[in-house]
């Protein structure tokens, strides 16, 4: 049985963790997309920006994700808001990009 871990340098690997495993479920939910857009009836041009919205807005959650690891490795653990109302906001981005999909 292994021991629990326990140190002070512990939580921030923890909280980096956490924020790959956020970048991941965007790439996982951008996939979803992709696939929705590809199978779905709507018209090419709206498949089409479906695909492209979902792709930017992973690209900007990755991009968001590296930049708060990066920070955690330099000591910076304050968490600046404006990252949580991204995240939030790209979230409702996709549930908006596959009702559309979805409806059109």
């Amino acid at each position: 049985m292994t021991q629990p871990v326990h140190g002070p340098g512990v939580p921030i690997i923890r909280t980096g963790l956490a924020w790959r495993r956020t970048a991941l479920s965007f790439a996982a939910v951008t996939l979803l997309a992709l696939r929705l857009a590809l199978t779905s009836d709507a018209g090419a041009p709206v498949a089409a920006g479906g695909a492209l919205a979902a792709l930017a807005a992973c690209a900007v959650a990755v991009l968001a994700t590296r930049r708060r690891v990066a920070a955690l490795r330099h000591g910076r653990t304050s968490l600046n808001a404006r990252v949580l109302l991204l995240c939030a906001i790209l979230t409702a981005g996709y549930v908006i990009i596959g009702a559309v999909l979805m409806i059109l």
